[in-house]
């Protein structure tokens, strides 16, 4: 909560370092450039750029081609290993990591043949993730004696296919290619067995990015046979590799490309309403000032999870007014009481944080005891320990967007709990006023569950996905100011706990259709919405009284929106009107 003021020194400090403004999101990518043949492009790769799956910034340039037409495209930067990537009509998809013949230089160089009339797609990206610098593009037409780039030989390999092969004796490499192609989303799992060598397999993606396995470990055994089990993240050309760890590996081997049923501990994840959730947000205090968007940040994710058809229709959201100690006590008990060993619940608390002091023990080592500020009244951190863990469900995920959140950390203490906060247990958050909401991690949490934090396409959002999502789409703010209570300066950072969560374990597995990102920014609209409707205006004066009025505020979709943004949209940065901390 933070004594509800914003200090000069803030002020100043955000003006030095205020956060930069977001790129565009993977699933609202910017539109692409136009790129004439004769023609040289400079440009740069920033962190505002389009980013790829696989973490890699692109900047997109599009021509018209002609089939048989000859095209010379080159690729050069200091900054960075550039790495070429171009797609077209029938499939057709090249890339190039560092130019044939350039003398150890990391430049790109594809000299195309075209195969058919269409529109060609020109990625200018980097060899690693994360990667950023100023660059030049050159197309021009194919000199009449240039070497066509051609694709490195590989035998074709079908899903659902095994072959058989051999490296023979003697020297040379021990390396066979192979090629198939599959859409994003689709789920393989390769695996290269002999009797005779010990086998490698190496996975590269359309992206060039690889996965690469040597021994695998399988019910516990380790063999030197080798597996790659993985979602297919793009549409395109993958190539698969045997090769031997010696080099003097010599015999038969097996290679099989099949469709995978997936990890037990996601298969065994059933998909539906599933998701039960006690969503509380408060905007409109009258004990202190009052905050922007944060209510939003409740009813929007109620939304979210409703659209996408797998919010439990036990799921409570309580706002402003309703999200009283005693309604919120309540709440807890009706949700212990409907979670099922299937279900994944979810805590959501948007607003005020503060700090109380306490005296120094094992459990608070800075004498300072954390709290959420409901609508009457603080809840400390020891205090909401006993709720939280009264509901036994297959995941708990507790998310506390407020000021000293990460002083709710000690709750992830027991299997299956994964917990998010939106600053470090002695720092203050800002509220996301870019975005129209009451905070970073309330806003890309939302998001991230709403299917943009699927990298891989699978329909599936796992912890490790959303964790990195998060994460990323944070880093994108660039240095976000805090305070210590002393009013200490210092950065915001969004804290991720999985305990004993797996990245791969399911957090939701989405429906069918995945909710668009939108391409037109959301309407203004006033920085504080009070929304309670007439049954539930006022919060109940007792424990006894919210159990009898269950005090819950389930918003349809029409009350969800009005006045809102569709789900996705906010990347456009809307403007700061100040930092206000929570």
């Amino acid at each position: 909560m933070k004594r509800f003021v914003v200090a000069a020194a803030l002020l100043a400090m955000t003006s030095l370092s205020a956060p930069s403004a977001i790129g565009q999101s993977a699933s609202a990518p910017a539109p692409a450039a136009t790129l004439a043949i004769g023609q040289n492009q400079s440009g740069e790769l920033t962190t505002n750029d389009n980013q790829r799956r696989s973490g890699k910034y692109e900047d997109v340039y599009e021509f018209e081609g002609r089939r048989g037409q000859r095209v010379d495209l080159r690729l050069r930067a200091d900054d960075f290993d550039p790495y070429l990537v171009v797609t077209g009509p029938q499939g057709f998809n090249m890339a190039n990591d560092d130019e044939e013949g350039g003398n150890g230089s990391l430049h790109s160089r594809l000299v195309l043949e075209l195969p058919a009339d269409g529109r060609y797609r020109v990625s200018v990206t980097s060899f690693r993730p994360g990667e950023t610098g100023r660059y030049s593009l050159a197309a021009a037409p194919a000199a009449a004696n240039a070497q066509i780039t051609r694709v490195e030989p590989a035998t074709p390999i079908a899903i659902g296919q095994t072959v058989d092969g051999r490296f023979a004796s003697g020297e040379g490499a021990r390396n066979e290619r192979y090629r198939f192609s599959a859409r994003r989303g689709e789920r393989v799992r390769i695996e290269a067995s002999s009797e005779a060598f010990d086998t490698i397999l190496t996975l590269s993606r359309p992206d060039g990015t690889q996965d690469v396995n040597d021994d695998t470990t399988i019910d516990g055994r380790t063999s030197l046979n080798s597996r790659i089990d993985t979602v297919l993240s793009e549409d395109g050309d993958y190539t698969i590799a045997v090769s031997s760890y010696r080099p003097d590996g010599a015999g038969a081997y097996r290679l099989s490309l099949a469709r995978s049923p997936g990890s037990p501990r996601q298969a065994n994840v059933p998909g539906g309403q599933r998701v039960i959730a006690l969503l509380v947000g408060v905007s409109d205090y009258e004990r202190t000032s009052d905050l922007a968007n944060t209510d939003d940040d409740a009813t929007e994710l109620y939304a979210t999870l409703q659209r996408n058809g797998v919010l439990h229709p036990a799921s409570i959201v309580l706002t402003n007014r309703q999200a009283t100690r005693a309604a919120v006590t309540a709440a807890f008990r009706r949700i212990a009481a409907a979670a099922g060993p299937n279900d994944l619940f979810v805590f959501l608390f948007s607003g005020h944080g503060d700090q109380i002091d306490v005296p120094v023990s094992a459990a608070e080592l800075d004498g300072r005891s954390e709290t959420i500020e409901l609508f009457d009244a603080p809840m400390t951190d020891a205090e909401f320990a006993p709720l939280f863990r009264s509901v036994r469900a297959r995941m708990s995920f507790l998310a506390l967007d407020s000021c000293y959140a990460g002083g709710f950390r000690n709750l992830v203490d027991r299997p299956n709990v994964i917990g998010m906060f939106s600053s470090e247990e002695d720092l203050t958050s800002l509220v996301a006023s870019r975005y129209q909401a009451g905070g970073f991690l309330s806003y890309f949490m939302r998001l991230g569950l709403g299917g943009e934090a699927d990298d891989d396409g699978d329909r599936i959002v796992t912890a490790g996905e959303l964790s990195a999502y998060v994460r990323r789409r944070f880093r994108r703010e660039g240095d976000v100011p805090a305070t210590t209570r002393e009013d200490e300066r210092n950065f915001q950072n969004i804290l991720v706990d999985r305990g004993g969560v797996h990245v791969d374990d399911v957090i939701v597995r989405l429906g069918g259709v995945q909710v668009a990102a939108a391409q037109t920014p959301p309407a203004p609209r006033p920085a504080v919405v009070q929304r309670q409707p007439e049954e539930a205006q006022v919060g109940p004066e007792s424990e006894e009284q919210a159990l009898q009025d269950d005090g819950q505020f389930a918003p349809d979709d029409a009350q969800a929106d009005a006045g809102g943004k569709p789900e996705g949209e906010g990347d456009e940065p809307l403007g700061d009107e100040g930092p206000e901390r929570r």
